[in-house]
């Protein structure tokens, strides 16, 4: 499953994984074949399958206004760095 996937390169352990993968399975197999809880395990089943696409310090960071990390572009001031000229130095004019 993809959000297992996801879960694993965020760095969760693999026992964690295990089980966050069987209750998933666990409560899609229970809303295919009962259908009395269906309505109570749907909108948890859909939680599950989304909460590992969702990051709660990204979210946080962006309702505070903080960006990403910043790259470091080797200039002091904040700018890009002039083109490198790689122009034959027989072809400049």
């Amino acid at each position: 499953m993809i959000p297992t996937r996801r879960l694993y390169l965020a760095g969760w352990r693999g026992w964690t994984l295990v089980t966050y993968f069987l209750l998933v399975l666990a409560m899609g197999v229970l809303v295919a074949e009962l259908r009395g809880p269906a309505r109570f395990l749907v909108p948890i089943l859909v939680i599950a399958y989304l909460a590992p696409f969702v990051t709660a310090r990204a979210g946080v960071a962006r309702l505070l206004g903080r960006g990403g990390p910043d790259v470091d572009d080797g200039s002091s001031d904040g700018r890009r760095p002039p083109p490198k000229d790689v122009t034959p130095p027989d072809q400049r004019g």
